[in-house]
């Protein structure tokens, strides 16, 4: 019996010295655990240059009839008022972007009878862009419609106005009856695309 009692007594101490020993090789794991890691991914993205012309409001104009129909000057051209077609919400996202108006005089499609005024001149003009407004003059000198741009030195957002006024013919002569037609365009984009188009 005494001899059992001591061989307990042995196994008990040889238990608690394994244990000390676990809790210390435990303690000296964590002290030498591993510090976090870290990796990066890098993203790449463009923004185009662009330019975005708001949609012309009214997209035509109907003058209707544009010769008095009575009076002293029954048959010669009526006075016409000013015209405004609203182009909102244009744009250009970078800077030095121009604006150019190129227009044709409102003329009747067939040859003109001698003694008789076939077309009618006007001026077109959008002063809302840059510091000078763009503008273009119609006449018989002007037959390609060039006027002269108007650039921005920023980008800019804003809603644009094109006038169409001063409407006049070359001569105070009767105007050959027809129908009179004419097309203004409004171009928008970097300078040298403007010169390279021709406008």
């Amino acid at each position: 019996m005494i001899q059992h009692r001591t061989c307990l007594a042995n196994g008990v101490a040889s238990l608690a010295a394994t244990a000390v020993a676990l809790g210390a090789l435990a303690a000296a794991t964590g002290a030498y655990a591993q510090d976090p890691v870290q990796g990066t991914v890098g993203m790449d993205a463009q923004v185009a240059q662009v330019c975005v012309l708001g949609t012309p409001t009214p997209g035509a104009l109907a003058l209707g009839q544009i010769s008095e129909a009575s009076g002293t000057r029954v048959g010669r051209l009526a006075t016409i008022a000013s015209q405004s077609i609203q182009l909102p919400g244009t744009f250009c996202n970078y800077a030095g972007a121009a604006l150019a108006i190129t227009a044709s005089p409102l003329a009747v499609t067939t040859t003109t009878q001698a003694g008789f005024v076939g077309s009618v001149d006007y001026t077109c003009t959008i002063s809302a862009w840059g510091a000078t407004s763009a503008t273009v003059r119609t006449s018989a000198t002007n037959a390609s419609g060039v006027g002269s741009p108007s650039t921005n030195a920023a980008p800019q957002e804003t809603d644009l106005t094109l006038v169409v006024s001063d409407f006049a013919t070359a001569s105070d002569d009767l105007l050959q009856p027809g129908a009179y037609l004419a097309l203004v365009t409004i171009t928008l984009g970097p300078d040298a695309g403007l010169a390279a188009s021709g406008s």
